[in-house]
C-alpha cells in the first residue's frame, strides 16, 4: 500500500469534515434560537457603544409592548416599553404621549409623579420568580423628570434599599413635542453570578406611572398587574435574543400588540362593537390585522379586517380597528381573536383579549 497516499486521503477526509462541521456550526449561530417555553417577551440585542442620552433612535429595533392604546385619553395615557441586552447591562427605554410631564416628588419616592416602577429578576436559580422580593431581584423606580425639568432620577423600593449596590444606573430623558422620551441602563455588575448571553431568561415586568401634573393616579403593567408589587412570581419571563424574528410572533404577539373591545356610549345609528389593537412602532413585517368573533362553541360567527389609524405620528403610535354589529352575539356569549399577518399573508401570531386587571382598580 502507498503510505502517502494512505495519509493524503485521510487529511482530506478530515479537511472535508472540518468545513462540513465548520458550516453546520456557522449555520447554527447564524439560525434564530428557539424560545423556551413560557416567555412571553424578548429583549434584542443592543448595538454598540450604547449611549444613555435620552435619544430613543438606538431603540428603533428593540422588542417594545405598547401600554394603554384604548384609553379615551390619547394624548395622556399610551406608551411604549422598549427592551435591549448587551454582556454589560439591561437597557429599557419608555417614549409617552403626555401634554404635563411633571415628576414632584422627592429622590426617594419617584413613583409619585410620572415614572416607571420597574421589576426585575434575573436569578437562575430556584429563587426564580419566587413569590417574595429577595436579594437577586430588585424592584426599583426611574424617571427622566424632577418636578417639571428634565432630570434622570433612580432609587430603590423602601424597605429594599440593599438590593443592588446601583453601580452603573443611569437614567436620561428628553421632552418631545408630544411627551417624553426616558431611558434605563441596569448593569449587570449589580447582579453578582449573573452572566447574560443569548437564551438566557429573565422576568420583569414595566409599569408605566401617570401623574397629570400631581400624584400618581394611574398606572398601566406590559406584563402582569398590582400583582407584581407583591411578587415577582407574576412577572413575564423574557428571553435574551439576537434580534425579532417572525417566528417569535408566536409567542409574544399578546404582549406586542394587546387587543380589546367595547360598545362605544354615544352611537348615531343600531350599536356597534368596535375592536382595537395596539400596533408597536416597528412592525413592517405586518401586512393586516383580522378580529374574529366567536361563539362560545368555537365556532366563527364573523371576521373582520381592521384598519390602521395613526394615534400620534411621531413614535409612530398606531393601532388596529373594526367594527361589526352588536347583535351579531350578546356580550358574554362570544370570545374575541386578534390574527396578525405578514404581507405574504403567513400567520405571525394571535392575541385574545387580556383577562385581568391592569390599572389601580380591579375589573375589566
Amino acid at each position: 500500500m502507498n503510505t502517502n497516499l494512505f495519509y493524503r486521503g485521510v487529511v482530506y477526509s478530515l479537511l472535508i469534515a472540518g468545513f462540513a462541521l465548520g458550516s453546520t456550526l456557522t449555520h447554527a449561530a447564524d439560525s434564530p434560537i428557539k424560545l423556551a417555553e413560557g416567555v412571553r417577551g424578548l429583549a434584542t440585542r443592543a448595538p454598540k457603544e450604547m449611549k444613555i442620552d435620552g435619544d430613543l433612535s438606538e431603540f428603533k429595533d428593540a422588542f417594545c409592548t405598547p401600554v394603554e392604546y384604548f384609553n379615551a385619553d390619547q394624548k395622556n395615557r399610551p406608551a411604549q416599553f422598549f427592551y435591549m441586552w448587551d454582556d454589560e447591562a439591561f437597557y429599557a427605554a419608555l417614549r409617552t404621549l403626555d401634554e404635563h410631564p411633571a415628576n414632584i416628588a422627592d429622590d426617594a419616592h419617584l413613583w409619585e409623579g410620572d415614572a416607571v416602577e420597574w421589576y426585575f429578576d434575573p436569578r437562575q436559580d430556584e429563587n426564580a420568580r419566587s413569590t417574595k422580593w429577595e436579594q437577586g431581584a430588585v424592584h426599583c423606580y426611574w424617571t427622566g423628570l424632577k418636578g417639571t425639568n428634565v432630570q434622570g432620577r433612580f432609587c430603590l423600593r423602601p424597605g429594599y434599599l440593599d438590593a443592588i449596590k446601583k453601580i452603573g444606573v443611569e437614567v436620561a430623558a428628553k421632552r418631545t413635542s408630544v411627551g417624553m422620551d426616558v431611558e434605563f441602563k441596569l448593569p449587570w455588575t449589580n447582579f453578582p453570578g449573573f452572566k447574560p448571553k443569548i437564551g438566557t431568561v429573565i422576568a420583569l415586568d414595566a409599569e408605566a406611572c401617570y401623574s397629570d401634573g400631581g400624584k400618581r393616579l394611574y398606572r398601566a403593567f406590559a406584563y402582569g398587574s398590582p400583582l407584581s408589587v407583591q411578587q415577582p412570581a407574576s412577572l413575564g419571563k423574557i428571553q435574551f435574543v439576537e434580534k425579532m424574528e417572525p417566528q417569535y410572533w408566536k409567542q409574544c404577539a399578546a404582549v406586542q400588540m394587546p387587543i380589546r373591545c367595547d360598545v362605544a356610549w354615544g352611537q348615531p345609528a343600531r350599536p356597534m362593537v368596535t375592536g382595537y389593537m395596539a400596533l408597536p412602532p416597528n412592525c413592517e413585517e405586518i401586512g393586516k390585522v383580522m378580529f374574529r368573533v366567536m361563539g362560545l362553541d368555537g365556532r366563527k360567527l364573523g371576521e373582520f379586517p381592521g384598519t390602521v389609524e395613526t394615534i400620534e405620528r411621531i413614535g409612530n403610535f398606531q393601532r388596529a380597528r373594526a367594527e361589526w354589529s352588536y347583535d351579531l352575539a350578546a356580550p358574554g356569549a362570544y370570545q374575541l381573536l386578534g390574527m396578525v399577518y405578514d404581507k405574504s399573508g403567513k400567520e405571525l401570531g394571535r392575541v385574545a383579549p387580556r383577562m385581568m386587571s391592569v390599572n389601580m382598580t380591579t375589573g375589566y
